[in-house]
């Protein structure tokens, strides 16, 4: 139902608004609280409008449920026009990722894979996971990239609760030890090099495989630059396997764009291929389809 900022609503649209949402709720299982949330309102005042019984400014209340069925409407309208990217495609350099995370887990050992932008490390990753049990997988960003801060993630993602910043490292590593776990680092481009230097003790301590994945400063910071002192030393001789790859290979984007169904020898097709090619690889060929 339309309802503009400005229109006064009736008694009769406010039931029409409450009847929609109640739609909402039992039939396509979006809970209260989620829509509470999604229109920007607190859910002790929502439930008690939607049973009728709110005694403050109901109107108010209705005008912004009414603009979150819109938003709702026009997002819904706009996703059935979308066509759907395909699921997880086994292309080369994916295959050489899960593979490498395969071996980390098994070794259990310490690997890295450094590559470009979009050639697919984090679709790898989540495909690995889904796979494999006991993969504990944490996104770097800068806001984590000091040991401690990477070490709070890390026990989010795996359920360790630790008040004690003192005592996170050895709460990660009773549950890792003896659970033949993998934990997965990815974008580890955000980290420091105590924060890597930490993943190794972590490895050292309890006895589990690690994975980091980012781009060539990964890599780097791992080899210490140029005057590799003892620190570094140690983090790189720790390192079992390594996947570098800069960019995203021809079969890669070959497979992508079969994937949805596009005739390999069309001028699409071969457009297609010059975007893959740039910095963003298979990300934005994605995009550009979609």
């Amino acid at each position: 139902m339309n309802a503009p900022a400005d229109t006064p609503l009736s008694m009769e649209t406010l039931e029409q608004l409450r009847a929609e949402i109640r739609i909402i709720n039992t039939e396509e299982g979006v809970s209260l609280s989620q829509i509470a949330t999604e229109a920007d309102i607190k859910y002790g005042t929502f439930t008690p409008w939607l049973t009728g019984k709110y005694q403050g400014d109901n109107a108010a209340i209705g005008l912004k449920v009414a603009r979150y069925l819109e938003s709702r409407r026009q997002r819904k309208e706009t996703l059935a026009v979308l066509p759907t990217a395909p699921s997880y495609i086994a292309t080369p350099t994916s295959t050489a990722i899960l593979e490498t995370l395969a071996f980390a887990q098994a070794a259990p050992d310490f690997a890295v894979i450094v590559g470009g932008p979009g050639i697919g490390k984090t679709t790898g990753i989540t495909e690995y996971q889904r796979r494999s049990p006991n993969v504990h997988v944490v996104t770097a960003e800068p806001c984590v990239s000091s040991p401690i801060n990477m070490l709070a993630a890390i026990a989010e993602s795996m359920g360790v609760i630790e008040r004690s910043s003192n005592k996170l490292s050895r709460a990660i590593v009773a549950r890792l030890r003896n659970t033949t776990a993998l934990l997965v680092i990815d974008e580890a481009q955000h980290l420091e090099s105590k924060a890597l230097d930490q993943l190794r003790t972590l490895h050292d301590l309890a006895g589990c495989g690690i994975a980091v994945a980012g781009n060539e400063t990964v890599f780097a910071r791992l080899q210490g630059g140029d005057a590799r002192n003892a620190q570094f030393a140690q983090l790189h001789s720790r390192v079992g396997k390594r996947l570098v790859q800069p960019k995203a290979r021809a079969q890669d984007i070959c497979r992508l764009i079969a994937a949805w169904n596009i005739p390999a020898e069309s001028d699409m097709a071969q457009l297609l291929k010059q975007i893959a090619a740039k910095p963003g690889a298979l990300r934005n060929l994605t995009k550009v389809l979609r």
